[in-house]
């Protein structure tokens, strides 16, 4: 099942390009794959599957399947009917959630923020949106010019996110049109990761980039 990929941060995004920038919700990744045949049947983290029996994640699945499983199937067969496999990827939070650890207490939800195709990928923003848009995705907090004033204005959180956004959009490479994306956290989010976890997980954060680091 496709994992997946890691995002860049802010300063390697393309300045200038069009983007849509959603709320990054503070949570665990989790993936959902859907067959044609089977409906969902493999669920895993980022990183590893996992089953109902998991200590960590295993509730994620029937949740998943009693909240948003039926909705993305008719949507998926009727809008994608030539496509015979699907892995969702959702954000497992709950109240409390930080940095991917969670409350065992916290009630939990799940919210869908990208879909990919077999043999295709992730589908672009704006289809995402128009397509998956009625139903638990992320808030849109920004249409527009990837550039400089919005960075500063999120990482000054001035939209009053809980962790920062995923800045996403399309461009041509070698006649392909490809999705980017990078993120942006808030600098109350980083500083609240070093005064919790220490530097280091700082540093992890940041892919120990040294420019990031200074800035935060």
């Amino acid at each position: 099942m496709k994992s997946y990929n890691s995002i860049s941060h802010w300063n390697k995004g393309p300045f200038g390009q069009s983007t849509i920038a959603f709320d990054k919700i503070d949570g665990s990744n989790l993936r959902f794959e859907w067959g044609k045949k089977r409906g969902f049947y493999k669920f895993g983290t980022r990183n590893v599957m996992i089953t109902e029996k998991d200590e960590n994640f295993g509730d994620a699945i029937p949740l998943f399947l009693n909240t948003h499983a039926d909705e993305l199937d008719r949507i998926f067969r009727k809008k994608y009917s030539n496509i015979d496999s699907v892995v969702v990827f959702g954000e497992y939070y709950g109240e409390n959630s930080f940095s991917g650890q969670h409350v065992k207490t916290d009630q939990k939800k799940i919210i869908i923020f990208d879909i990919s195709l077999y043999k295709k990928g992730i589908i672009s923003p704006k289809e995402f949106v128009d397509n998956f848009g009625h139903i638990s995705i992320p808030n849109i907090v920004y249409r527009g010019e990837y550039n400089m004033e919005f960075v500063n204005r999120v990482r000054n959180n001035e939209f009053k996110l809980s962790e920062g956004v995923v800045c996403k959009g399309t461009q041509k490479t070698k006649g392909n049109e490809i999705v980017w994306m990078v993120k942006i956290k808030t600098n109350e989010w980083l500083i609240k990761v070093r005064e919790k976890l220490g530097a280091k997980a700082l540093a992890d954060e940041l892919n120990g980039d040294k420019y990031l680091i200074e800035q935060v």
